[in-house]
């Protein structure tokens, strides 16, 4: 199968499986408040993102393996590619016992840190436990599913994760149904986790991509300071992201409250899945991009990085325009009215998510060539200094000040770094590199005549229902066309033309032959 081929499978397959999760999320937080109050929800989000934290303590050694592996797909016959996977084994097993160990402590210690309530204490410990060990297990066996990224199968790596959230869902119902209550959420995600690995491990295993008996090495030291080398820039930089994009929640709890940090959680819903969506165009190419670097094909790695820099800045603004106009709305009518935000929060949610999308790309360029540099060292700077900030403007600002914190740090501190380290890798200008995604931007900036009707009196009046249905002609019939006409460049118009084109060849010589 091409580059191509896999990019579209991977790329197709993992919009399939965020359409499994937009379905998973608009029937859980719906059927998880019915059985919970909002400072329960709000529990569960503080301990899923603690989860996420400690997790950190693989210290990069996932991005580091499924790279290296990489390097050495097409030599299995040397021993390295088995070696690789049978050091990042050991590795993953010792540090899957630390995030078990980290998270227990967690548990006992962590409840006054956060001010829960003593009501909570209790249910805080189990659950953070009982996460922190089933973490520490899905860390140990992480080199399982290791061999589908270098493969570029990422198809079957969405369909796994599809898979397990349909089978979690059921899980969470009946455990809500016969009165697990609260521990529902926990003991789904636990079976989703068994769903993943097994699928994953059964998918490599009959693909061939473990290496034979003969090839399959050994645990070698060597590979293991090259791994932790290149880990550890990784984990720099996980960790600067995991302080700007996965600490709001906890940093709501502290200043804000539980029950805030809830309606954080749920207000924010679409826009995670959003990231999801715009992301995938990234992800589904990063083992191609890999290919063509180790392959030393600059010119069309030049070629094929700028493009997917463009596309996907055009899908970012596209998705936030609907975030813009119908996030208020939909979020009221989801919930019955339980949460609401101010209408502001949206339009910020659309710039963050344009924002973080284009410096994402940057980002992952250095991941894919393993230079990273001092890449580590700024992301983790942004991390701090969000924050830092976000704790002194939160209490006084809310969730405007933890939005507007989180896009000017992204801007001014990743971003320009980013922008910086492309042009000099790919020895252009910067302003170059600001242009691909120059028409993007424009277009961000009109949508807001589309979100100032959010603030006309008779408008903002109207019935819930009748409020998301007016957003959502005026985001067909103006957003979308404007998107097509402004924000795309000619020339991937046309490589869309053929895209298109293409497809609907193939789909009509399937129906010939039906």
């Amino acid at each position: 199968m091409s580059r191509l081929k896999h990019f579209f499978s991977g790329l197709l397959s993992s919009y399939a499986a965020i359409g499994v999760n937009i379905l998973y999320t608009l029937a859980s937080v719906p059927l998880a408040l019915h059985y919970l109050d909002k400072d329960e929800f709000g529990l569960w989000a503080l301990v899923t993102q603690l989860s996420g934290y400690l997790m950190l303590l693989e210290f990069g050694m996932n991005g580091a393996v499924a790279r290296s592996l990489s390097d050495h797909k097409d030599y299995v016959e040397d021993g390295i590619y088995g070696s690789i996977l049978r050091t990042g084994s050991l590795v993953f097993a010792i540090q899957g016992g630390l995030v078990a160990i980290s998270g227990i402590a967690l548990a006992w210690f962590g409840a006054p840190f956060f001010g829960l309530p003593p009501s909570m204490e209790s249910s805080f410990t189990i659950l953070m436990a009982t996460q922190a060990v089933l973490s520490g297990i899905r860390l140990s066996l992480t080199t399982l599913g290791s061999p589908l990224w270098c493969h570029q199968r990422l198809d079957l790596s969405n369909f796994a994760t599809g898979l397990s959230l349909i089978v979690a869902f059921f899980v969470l119902w009946f455990g809500f149904y016969i009165g697990w209550h609260l521990y529902s959420l926990l003991i789904s995600a636990a079976i989703g986790t068994i769903v993943t690995l097994t699928f994953c491990f059964s998918s490599c295993k009959r693909l061939g991509l473990y290496p034979s008996h003969q090839y399959k090495g050994q645990f070698d030291p060597a590979i293991f300071r090259k791994l932790f080398h290149f880990g550890g820039g990784l984990f720099l930089m996980n960790l600067g992201a995991q302080l700007a994009s996965a600490s709001q929640v906890i940093i709501i709890s502290r200043t804000l409250g539980i029950e805030a940090a809830a309606t954080w959680a749920i207000c924010t819903k679409v826009f995670t899945m959003a990231q999801q969506f715009v992301s995938r165009i990234f992800d589904s190419s990063a083992g191609g991009l890999a290919e063509m670097f180790v392959r030393s094909e600059f010119s069309r790695l030049k070629k094929r990085f700028c493009d997917l820099v463009a596309i996907s800045a055009i899908m970012a603004s596209a998705v936030g325009a609907g975030i813009a106009l119908m996030n208020g709305s939909f979020v009221e009518l989801w919930t019955s009215g339980k949460v609401t935000w101010s209408p502001w929060n949206n339009y910020l949610l659309a710039c963050v998510l344009f924002i973080t999308t284009v410096t994402r790309c940057h980002i992952g360029l250095s991941g894919i060539t393993k230079h990273i540099s001092g890449m580590k060292y700024v992301y983790l700077i942004e991390g701090i200094v969000f924050v830092s900030v976000s704790i002194l403007v939160v209490p006084s600002m809310g969730f405007i000040g933890l939005l507007t914190t989180a896009l000017l740090c992204n801007l001014g501190i990743t971003g320009t770094y980013g922008v910086y380290r492309t042009g000099a890798f790919f020895r252009i200008p910067r302003l170059e590199v600001v242009g691909w995604v120059a028409r993007s931007g424009g277009f961000i900036m009109l949508i807001a005549g589309l979100f100032s009707l959010s603030f006309i009196p008779f408008f903002s009046a109207l019935d819930t229902k009748l409020q998301l249905c007016l957003e959502a002609i005026f985001f067909g019939i103006i957003a979308l066309p404007s998107a097509w006409f402004i924000a795309i460049s000619k020339d991937i118009k046309n490589e869309i033309k053929i895209i298109i084109c293409d497809v609907s060849r193939k789909i009509f010589r399937i129906r010939k032959i039906v």
